[in-house]
């Protein structure tokens, strides 16, 4: 066998690997409300609530409804900009604090 085919072989087995892995031991989720059908909150508003803001790492995951903060629960609401504050690319969720 070539190198080559040895390399694709061998990125094929661990990408079925890690498939199966991250499915194993995934437990029963309760779904929360999809983003956008979630409440909205300013980042302020979040904050004066106790909530923390989550941004989007890029890979869309706040906005599942199977989406959990570090804390286990489901966002309280999805961040909405106020008026003349930046917007991020990715998105934001009020995430309720671990206590």
């Amino acid at each position: 066998m070539t190198t080559r085919i040895e390399i694709r072989m061998t990125v094929m087995g661990l990408l079925l690997l890690g498939g199966c892995a991250s499915k194993a031991g995934a437990g029963p989720a309760t779904p929360s409300a999809p983003a956008g059908e979630r409440a909205t909150l300013s980042a302020a508003a979040c904050t004066e609530k106790g909530g923390q803001v989550v941004g989007d790492i890029g890979d869309g995951a706040i906005h599942r409804p199977e989406y959990r903060c570090v804390s286990g629960l489901p966002p309280i609401a999805d961040i909405r900009p106020s008026e003349g504050e930046p917007v991020a690319v990715e998105g934001s969720v009020c995430c309720p604090d671990a206590a």
